[in-house]
């Protein structure tokens, strides 16, 4: 079974803004509580789905997660972000180890389940490589990401991130960060602006909080491909329910 296309997401033309897909989270944490969650989308202008395997309570039951991944993508058609996100970038704590992690990644890639999965920077090179080499395989997208749940760093190492992220062979980008101020969103925008002129690939970025908020809306303006929006409940701060962010993009889009 191969139903991967890719996550489909826009790289960057010039000066043109870029039409941002909405990603809403799936967090529920069984099988039942899932399919609340996907039968509450199913009316919504939602693009991608990413299922938070971090919320979800038998994540050492790779044949359960291999099934449910593919009953989201058969009762959905929408295509499916495949995430584990750690506990030191916000994810939930969860009792598997890395090499688990990695064993979970591989098995869920080879099923061809997925459109796309997220890699945390963090992840150890060698196994990152391994990972992305078996997806390629399977045309599935790699998302390598960073999540600062602190601080905005400076514009510097933020665009560090961004090429360690591209050198590494990243299909996507993708930073978040935690603004103490409107003067750190500007921060984020500008190395949004500016990255993504000049990578090859498609970028996502995102200032969380409140004062993030901006950034979640506008985002595409400055080059950031994807936005998060709440369905259920949201996976980080600051994510604007799903409504309110269609409502938006659709009079952004219409008037660019």
């Amino acid at each position: 079974m191969n139903m991967s296309m890719g996550l489909q997401l826009h790289t960057r033309k010039g000066d043109e803004a870029v039409h941002p897909k909405i990603c809403v989270p799936l967090m529920g944490k069984n099988r039942e509580a899932l399919q609340d969650e996907w039968k509450q989308l199913r009316k919504k202008t939602v693009d991608l789905l990413e299922w938070r395997v971090d919320y979800f309570e038998k994540n050492r039951d790779v044949d359960l997660i291999i099934d449910i991944a593919e009953e989201i993508h058969r009762e959905t058609t929408r295509p499916l972000l495949f995430t584990k996100r750690s506990e030191a970038e916000g994810g939930q704590a969860v009792s598997l180890n890395e090499d688990e992690v990695v064993q979970l990644y591989e098995a869920v890639i080879a099923s061809a389940a997925v459109h796309g999965i997220d890699i945390e920077l963090r992840q150890s090179e060698k196994n990152t490589q391994h990972l992305i080499e078996q997806a390629r395989n399977q045309e599935i997208d790699v998302i390598l990401s960073h999540h600062n749940f602190t601080e905005t760093p400076p514009a510097q190492r933020l665009e560090e991130k961004i090429r360690e992220a591209v050198d590494l062979g990243a299909d996507v980008a993708k930073i978040a960060v935690m603004p103490q101020s409107k003067t750190d969103v500007l921060t984020l925008l500008q190395v949004t602006e500016k990255m993504s002129r000049t990578i090859p690939i498609p970028l996502i970025s995102m200032a969380m909080g409140v004062n993030g908020m901006i950034s979640r809306l506008a985002g595409g303006v400055f080059g950031s491909a994807l936005t998060f929006a709440s369905g259920a409940q949201a996976s980080a701060p600051g994510q604007i329910p799903v409504a309110d962010v269609e409502q938006v993009l659709r009079i952004l889009n219409r008037n660019m």
